[in-house]
């Protein structure tokens, strides 16, 4: 049995003169979702016609439209959690619904574009690529890497993840993803082709500040953290940390924007340190322009993740996201990580634990003239990774699938 289908069939005949019409499938709310929304609202202020199908939001409608781009969300809602099972119930059940909803409209698109996790959400395309349509298969993160950090004993079923991934691979007709060292890997397991589009922040939400925002020593100093709150992602370690430095500079405290499924240990934990005045949780679902917003007042971002298969191969959005806007950050240190950011771009904890986030976090907090200097460094780095430019090689590889010239 195969999984590719023909090679032989064309996409619908497409009058030249109209927009592109982009189906997107991503098991994510597509609100608070920064890669997918950058693409569509790109293809949308182009003009093209962009139709995502998401997990359900709450409080959203069904269907949807978010800054130009049409978004049904499918009654699918996300989970976080420790078991397997139910990630593979989530990943199944919305596959199998995204599927039927392509079926039904087989030739609407002229390209299919799935986001990663999983890789096999591919094949809810199925029946659009049976009657021509190109498939672009988009890898945020490789979900073999995740079940291996989170469920490491599995052994069956990191195989079948494993399996699914390069089956994925051959059945879409190009692969995208967001670094270099994640094309690398995905070449030696197909002979698609794979570009890379990083997941750069949008400068017109990411502006940087116009001015450094400066502490006084004696007053309130903000660390920050925002996307997914999870055991690996060391926010109980950095609480830890943040109460030994309370101390020394009473005035700081920790905000967290997000979701997960840390969060209830991470609040049980801040309540344990007497740290619940200190530690600002999260009491909702933030969309991405109003996590902008949310940054405003913070003076020190935190990626304080632990080193484990899946983050060794990451390159944190949030941590460029900060760099863009000209807060100096404390992160862990990874290959990914280390090859776009130099050591004096980023104040590097190595690994990330209490006692080296507590060093990290005191120095930065009493020497805002090096946070200010390391902020200005990574800031000429960022000035190389800009939307701007990533986006015109995303249209490339949107206009080549769809033999389109732009």
């Amino acid at each position: 049995m195969t999984l590719s289908a023909p090679e032989k069939a064309t996409p619908p005949t497409r009058d030249p003169g109209r927009p592109l019409r982009i189906g997107m499938i991503v098991v994510s709310e597509y609100e608070s979702d920064p890669r997918v929304r950058r693409q569509a609202e790109a293809l949308a202020a182009r003009g093209d016609e962009v139709t995502v199908v998401a997990l359900a939001a709450p409080g959203r409608p069904e269907v949807d439209v978010v800054d130009g781009v049409k978004v049904v969300h499918l009654p699918t809602r996300k989970y976080r959690g420790s078991s397997a099972k139910a990630y593979l119930s989530l990943y199944g059940g919305f596959s199998a619904r995204a599927a039927r909803w392509l079926s039904t409209r087989p030739r609407s698109f002229d390209l299919v574009q799935a986001h990663s996790m999983p890789e096999a959400l591919v094949f809810a395309a199925v029946v659009p690529r049976l009657f021509g349509t190109p498939l672009l298969l988009d890898v945020h993160d490789l979900t073999s890497k995740l079940f291996a950090s989170k469920f490491a004993g599995k052994s069956k079923v990191l195989s079948a993840i494993t399996a699914s991934e390069k089956a994925s691979f051959r059945f879409a007709h190009e692969v995208l993803t967001v670094h270099e060292p994640y094309a690398d890997e995905i070449r030696e397991w197909t002979k698609r082709p794979v570009s890379v589009v990083m997941n750069c922040p949008d400068e017109r939400l990411f502006t940087p500040r116009a001015e450094p925002l400066r502490w006084d020593l004696a007053g309130e100093v903000v660390f920050s953290y925002h996307g997914l709150v999870a055991p690996r992602h060391g926010l109980v370690e950095a609480t830890e940390a943040l109460a030994r430095l309370r101390g020394e500079f009473p005035g700081a405290r920790l905000q967290v924007r997000g979701s997960g499924d840390g969060l209830e240990e991470l609040g049980a934990r801040a309540e344990a340190l007497g740290l619940a005045d200190a530690v600002d949780l999260p009491t909702k679902l933030y969309p991405l322009p109003e996590i902008v917003k949310e940054l405003e007042k913070v003076h020190i971002g935190l990626v304080p993740s632990k080193l484990d298969p899946w983050t060794d191969g990451v390159l944190p959005t949030k941590l460029m996201e900060y760099a863009m806007l000209g807060v100096p950050v404390i992160t862990f240190r990874n290959p990914v990580i280390s090859r776009y950011f130099p050591d004096d771009a980023v104040r590097y904890v190595d690994p990330a634990s209490p006692d080296t986030l507590h060093e990290a976090m005191r120095e930065l907090a009493g020497d805002p003239d090096r946070a200010m200097a390391q902020a200005a460094r990574a800031s000429e780095v960022m000035a190389g990774l800009r939307w701007s430019e990533q986006k015109k090689l995303y249209f490339a590889v949107v206009d080549r699938l769809t033999a389109r010239r732009g």
